[in-house]
């Protein structure tokens, strides 16, 4: 008796002093004691999961290692209320400790800047902010209400977005768009009976009279926006005159009468509110 129960004892002794640790449901190694060490901004938690032993699970402490969405939602973002062009913001993730070379922010002022400005971030100082190329004055470009990257050189701020700088203010293009070709994208629509013009589908739409359909209405499926250009081409079939309407969200001259084998063209220009007919050509 004293033999069998000294042979317990020096199992149970035995089994305690060794823990098996596995790493994904693979022995790694066997030893008396498991530590687990974390890291900076890692945390473990260890919990008995019923199958005869302890599953550890590392963590981020997101107090250490912040989210994604905090890095890239808010961390640059300078929102200046100022009301004035001495524009002053403060980091949402903590204060600056000094301006460094290579920093960029993503600056909204709710005044203008026709002239000077300047840029006074946790109140480490204001900086003067110029245009692209170091050297003018914004002039304008610089609006309320619209977000600007700006990016420090060392010395000032520099807008990274718009205004190279090197025009003269009455000759800043930098709201146009100049190239040697503009290609514009092109729909083409079904006949139907009531058609659909998806305006944010192109520039330019077509479609082709069908004698089995007869006559037909194009409805435009949003106002458009303040200022775009559309057009319309309709290609008569040969067999008789169709007459196309124009519905929902168009001003027109009226409907347009085709001639067989004739095409047409309609150009539009939107307000924001409706589709107003420029000009129409027809027999092409």
């Amino acid at each position: 008796m004293k033999f069998a129960a000294l042979c317990l004892i020096s199992v149970a002794a035995a089994c305690a002093q060794n823990v098996t640790v596995q790493v994904g449901g693979k022995p790694v190694g066997t030893a008396n004691t498991l530590n687990f060490e974390s890291g900076t901004g890692i945390v473990q938690t260890c919990h008995p999961d019923g199958n005869a032993r302890v599953t550890c699970t590392p963590s981020y402490d997101f107090a250490v290692v912040p989210r994604w969405e905090s890095l890239h939602g808010t961390q640059n973002y300078c929102p200046s209320f100022t009301k004035s062009t001495s524009y002053a913001c403060r980091m949402p993730r903590g204060p600056l400790s000094g301006y460094t070379t290579g920093m960029t922010f993503l600056l909204m002022v709710d005044t203008p800047c026709g002239s000077q400005c300047s840029l006074n971030i946790d109140d480490l100082g204001p900086v003067a902010i110029k245009r692209s190329d170091g050297k003018l004055d914004p002039l304008g470009v610089l609006a309320a209400g619209e977000p600007q990257w700006v990016f420090y050189d060392g010395v000032i701020f520099r807008l990274m977005g718009g205004g190279a700088g090197s025009r003269a203010p009455v000759e800043d293009r930098d709201r146009d768009a100049r190239a040697r070709r503009f290609i514009a994208s092109m729909e083409t629509m079904p006949y139907a009976r009531t058609m659909a013009l998806e305006t944010t589908a192109g520039d330019v739409h077509k479609t082709t009279t069908s004698n089995a359909v007869g006559n037909a209405t194009i409805n435009a499926v949003t106002p458009g926006l303040e200022g775009q250009h559309m057009w319309v081409i309709i290609l008569n079939d040969q067999l008789s005159a169709k007459t196309v309407s124009f519905g929902n969200n168009f001003h027109s001259a009226g409907p347009l009468t085709g001639a067989p084998g004739k095409a047409a063209t309609l150009q539009f220009i939107s307000d924001g509110t409706a589709w107003y007919e420029v000009a129409r050509t027809t027999n092409l």
